[in-house]
């Protein structure tokens, strides 16, 4: 079938709309018509790479209708609303999801496994999660990569306590979610750390208590007045070789033969590499670093939880988003993402 997608075709050069080939879905994949996308900040990761092979298609979290699905797909059938999301739906370690879709572009061939800035999308149903009709489904698009990296790092992959303390490095569409769940642990205080201030006040809609500008204080030292020594959770959504260490030494230290240290989770990616001290920061300090990819959710076990905390007022996803544009819009939205006016995330509305 043929459709219109978004293509990164050059290096350096704007995005291009354009038409595409979609081949029919195989056994186990599935066609979707798309409702609307997310903007990932790892897609302007991918068009500030010169080492990223072109052309390529972009996306990767999104909401759709399901309009074509292969014989073996059994969890969607055609009609379906779903959530279209990187994070396999519930996947085990024999599970070959990560295949190669070919799609036609001018004669030639693009590879791509998943793609959400297209009319329409073919992909491996893993990437699928059925959700109710009656949810509302543009703010919805941004569940499939913020909102389970960021809200999900913060229920996953700790256990935070009514009372203790949070610090969130970066509050970006990332950033904010995580405070939203961390406030909905009823988590205190909750501290931003990000060097903008208009980002900063923003996320205080999310819950956060207090806000710290890294350009003009030292974040470690107020982190520790603000927390009595370091906080018990530090979630670092930026992932920066510069502040790695920083985030280990926000948490607090534990006493030796009393009790460990506080836990800081790499959440934000990021290309480059960082040396740290690590006996000085994780031994000594007895403090836990651990990484936690896509919020460590399973889309099977996660997402009706997420549907009902949206439902519910609690899952700030509506809140978090605020640009909308369409398609034809996309180098536009680039732009201001690029030049950091982006505040939370930003979707776009497809169908």
């Amino acid at each position: 079938m043929k459709t219109v997608a978004v293509i990164h075709d050059k290096h350096g050069e704007p995005l291009s709309l354009d038409e595409i080939q979609i081949s029919p879905p195989g056994e186990d994949d599935v066609v979707v018509q798309m409702f609307a996308s997310g903007i990932c900040g790892s897609q302007l990761y991918n068009l500030s790479s010169p080492n990223v092979p072109l052309p390529e298609l972009l996306g990767h979290e999104g909401t759709g209708v399901v309009i074509q699905a292969g014989r073996n797909v059994k969890h969607v059938q055609e009609g379906d609303h779903v959530m279209v999301s990187w994070m396999p739906y519930n996947a085990t370690a024999k599970t070959e999801y990560l295949q190669w879709q070919e799609v036609m572009w001018k004669n030639q061939p693009i590879r791509s496994v998943i793609f959400t800035w297209a009319q329409h999308s073919i992909m491996h149903s893993q990437f699928v999660s059925k959700m109710d009709k009656d949810l509302e489904k543009y703010s919805l698009a941004v569940m499939g990569c913020a909102g389970i990296t960021g809200y999900g790092s913060v229920l996953n992959s700790v256990k935070v306590n009514p009372e203790q303390s949070v610090v969130i490095f970066g509050v970006g569409g990332l950033g904010v979610l995580a405070a939203n769940a961390a406030h909905n642990l009823k988590a205190n205080p909750i501290i931003a750390v990000d060097i903008d201030n208009e980002k900063l006040e923003f996320s205080k809609k999310f819950g956060i208590t207090h806000t710290i500008n890294s350009k003009e204080s030292n974040a470690v030292e107020e982190i520790q007045r603000l927390t009595d020594g370091g906080a018990d959770y530090v979630f670092d959504m930026v992932g920066t070789p510069e502040i790695r260490e920083k985030t280990i030494l926000a948490a607090k230290p534990g006493i030796a033969g009393y009790c460990e240290g506080g836990t800081t989770v790499l959440v934000g990616f990021s290309a480059g590499q960082s040396e740290l001290n690590a006996t000085r920061s994780i031994l000594m300090g007895q403090r836990t670093y651990k990484g936690s990819r896509g919020g460590a959710c399973i889309p099977a076990r996660d997402f009706p939880i997420f549907y009902q905390l949206f439902r519910d007022g609690k899952l700030l996803l509506e809140e978090s988003v605020t640009r909308r544009v369409k398609l034809a819009q996309i180098n536009e939205v680039i732009d201001d993402f690029l030049a950091g006016k982006v505040l939370g995330r930003a979707i776009i509305e497809i169908s």
